[in-house]
C-alpha cells in the first residue's frame, strides 16, 4: 500500500529540522514497507518534538544510548552540539557508559566526541567567517 505525497512530505520535513537530513533508512523503507516507516515516523515524533526533554538533553541520552549499544553516535553528537551541547557534555554523557557498558562502550563514544569536536569547531569558523 503507497504513502499519500501529503504524509511523504511530512515525513521529509520532519527528519530536515530533526536530523539535518534523511537517514538513509528511509527512501528504502519508503519503497517496500510504508506502513513500518509511518509508524518509525510517528514514533519517532512522539519521542521527540512532543517530548518535555530540551532537545540537547534528548541527543545526549541518544549519544549515551548509542555507545552503550556500541552504535556510533557521531550523528546525535553533531546534533546535540547543534542544539547547544558542548564537547565536553557529550564526553559526560558518554563516560557514564563506562560503569553501565564497560570500556568497549566508552571506546565506541570517543567517536560521539570526536564528533563533537568536529561540529564544534565548524560552527566556530562559520560564526566567524
Amino acid at each position: 500500500m503507497g504513502m499519500s505525497q501529503a504524509l511523504r512530505e511530512e515525513i521529509r520535513a520532519y527528519f530536515a529540522e530533526e536530523m539535518g537530513g534523511e537517514p538513509q533508512s528511509i527512501p528504502s523503507l519508503e519503497k517496500y514497507s510504508p506502513t513500518a516507516l509511518e509508524g518509525f515516523y510517528r514514533l519517532r515524533r512522539a519521542t521527540t518534538v512532543e517530548s518535555t526533554l530540551p532537545r540537547k538533553v534528548r541527543e545526549l541520552i541518544i549519544v549515551a544510548v548509542e555507545a552503550a549499544l556500541k552504535k556510533d553516535p557521531s550523528g546525535h553528537a553533531r546534533l546535540a552540539v547543534r542544539a547547544g551541547a558542548t564537547p565536553q557534555e557529550v564526553h559526560d554523557a558518554v563516560a557514564l557508559t563506562l560503569w553501565l557498558a564497560g570500556m568497549p562502550a566508552y571506546h565506541e563514544g570517543m567517536k560521539a566526541v570526536r564528533a563533537a569536536e568536529a561540529a564544534a569547531a565548524e560552527m566556530a569558523a562559520a560564526a566567524n567567517a
